[in-house]
């Protein structure tokens, strides 16, 4: 509720002026039907008219108000929520066995967030007007026949219970229906990610096929939970049509019997409706309610995901000048791995050299960036960033001191621009165009929109090649005085992989570079070698 406090607060207060203005219409209509027709002057009947549309249209004011509150906490709500969760997906620790999909990710992003969101801005106050509506028309009826309340009051207790027994089944029923939504947005999103591999597979039937059994899946457990639905809720309709039936007979004997007049049997049936409805209404909330804990469950389980133990005033470099990186007798093991990817490994990147390291793929090369990066931790052993005056254990703290360009295609829909500021927002056009040319890549400036030309989805329009001299263009972006390249030139041909890493050291001379490769070529123009 954090941020629309003050906004349910007065949602509540306008609610509450709702409800004193329907009982207000109850009143003013048996008074207007025993009263003002029968006895009143034609002066009493025309102020009594003025008091019936100030009472319709201040109710519509009202009403308007109270969306437009809604509307907006609703949308701050969402933000708040779907901000918070993305922001904690960043902090989690990678690669430690917990696996989250990005089509379920998504899923809980939007439909669950949304779920959550309309229970904080919508339920809570909307069941404390309930309440007071209730409670009011209750005591209004109660000082016109006590019975009569009595009797229709006594329906409440039994809604309680029955919405109590019926609540473990439903969040179970929306569990399995949210699982299988995400399973879906797995699917989908995958197919379209895949679109080319799936067709050069020729398994386009097949997967949709997939995704059509998905969906009868997701259509039977919503069938089952409808119905489920369907049940309850007949049930109480026809004990609350009961009810009205009740109030309806009983009025019209007492009518009859000339107990009550004409005025009380319009006011008698008119309080009944206040007195259901708000019941009704009470009830209803009980499956949103329901889906809202199961959609809560959800987003607990991201913001639960075990962090890294970072703080936000130390995401800037910590080394002053060159670097260099000393690693001594590390180990490690992923969590799901049953053999160790690195084994008492010690070396020294000293500051300002060029290595290479190769190795068959799977043998710890990206292992070893990623615990450069701090993403996981030696299991054994220790790494440490140094300079000529300082050293640090690395950690998330050390981070900012490296700039890494990952192997293949890393690149987001948007502008080139939007793509190299990732790295650096305040970047001047000077810099930008510095860092495309050490990249080799100034054919941006020849496209039609320059650094402002839109590009798809992981780099759709661009060919591999151009999308990675621009992943490389916006990691030299980055101020660390340490470069890990990941097989960077990997869709580069010979010369221009030559011209590449020609730029590349001649720019940036004192930097540390560590390069994976496979390419003895690569291998020869650095410092040294290190083969895992």
């Amino acid at each position: 509720m954090q941020g629309i406090r003050w906004n349910t607060l007065v949602r509540i207060v306008v609610g509450i002026a709702q409800v004193a203005l329907g009982l207000l219409m109850v009143w003013l209509s048996r008074r207007f039907i025993d009263e003002t027709i029968r006895t009143g002057t034609e002066r009493d009947i025309v102020w009594m008219v003025v008091w019936l549309v100030v009472v319709v249209l201040g109710g519509v004011v009202l009403r308007q108000v109270y969306f437009y509150m809604t509307t907006l906490a609703h949308t701050r709500q969402t933000n708040a929520l779907r901000l918070q969760v993305f922001g904690r997906l960043f902090n989690r620790r990678l690669y430690a066995g917990q696996s989250l999909h990005s089509g379920d990710v998504t899923s809980r992003l939007a439909k669950d967030i949304d779920v959550v969101g309309e229970a904080t801005t919508s339920l809570i106050p909307k069941a404390v007007v309930t309440v007071i509506q209730l409670a009011g028309a209750f005591f209004l009826m109660y000082s016109m026949d006590r019975r009569l309340a009595w009797m229709l009051l006594l329906l409440t207790p039994l809604v309680i219970l029955f919405g109590k027994l019926i609540a473990r089944p439903l969040k179970r029923m929306t569990l399995e229906i949210r699982e299988d939504e995400s399973r879906i947005n797995m699917q989908v999103q995958e197919g379209v990610e895949h679109n080319a591999t799936l067709r050069s597979l020729g398994s386009e039937p097949w997967v949709t096929e997939r995704l059509g059994s998905m969906q009868d899946n997701l259509m039977g457990h919503v069938k089952r939970r409808t119905r489920y639905t369907v049940a309850t809720r007949m049930v109480l309709a026809s004990c609350f049509g009961l009810g009205y039936l009740l109030a309806f007979v009983w009025g019209g004997l007492q009518l009859r019997a000339g107990v009550i007049t004409f005025g009380v049997m319009t006011a008698f049936l008119q309080l009944v409706s206040q007195i259901q409805n708000p019941i009704l209404t009470l009830l209803n909330m009980v499956p949103q309610l329901i889906h809202t804990t199961a959609s809560i469950d959800r987003l607990e389980e991201l913001l639960q995901l075990e962090g890294e133990d970072r703080l936000l005033d130390t995401l800037g470099p910590v080394a002053s000048g060159v670097a260099g990186v000393r690693a001594d007798d590390v180990q490690f093991r992923y969590d799901d791995g049953e053999r160790a990817v690195l084994e008492h490994f010690t070396y020294d990147f000293r500051p300002g050299s060029k290595t290479a390291v190769m190795g068959p793929t799977g043998i710890g090369k990206t292992t070893l960036f990623r615990l450069l990066l701090a993403l996981v931790q030696p299991g054994q052993g220790k790494l440490t960033l140094y300079d000529g005056a300082h050293s640090w254990p690395i950690s998330p703290a050390t981070r900012a001191d490296f700039v890494f360009v990952p192997q293949g295609n890393t690149l987001m829909s948007g502008t080139v621009r939007f793509n190299l500021q990732l790295a650096r927002p305040d970047a001047s056009e000077e810099e930008l165009q510095q860092v495309l040319h050490t990249a080799m890549a100034d054919f941006v400036f020849d496209l039609p929109g320059g650094l402002d030309t839109e590009i798809g989805e992981r780099g759709i329009g661009l060919s591999e090649g151009q999308a990675q001299r621009i992943a490389i263009a916006r990691g030299l972006l980055r101020p660390g005085s340490v470069l890990l390249l990941d097989e960077i030139s990997a869709s580069l041909d010979e010369d221009t992989e030559r011209s590449l890493f020609s730029r590349l050291f001649a720019a940036f001379p004192d930097r540390t570079m560590i390069l994976i490769s496979h390419r003895p070529a690569v291998s020869a123009l650095c410092d040294g070698t290190v083969r895992l």
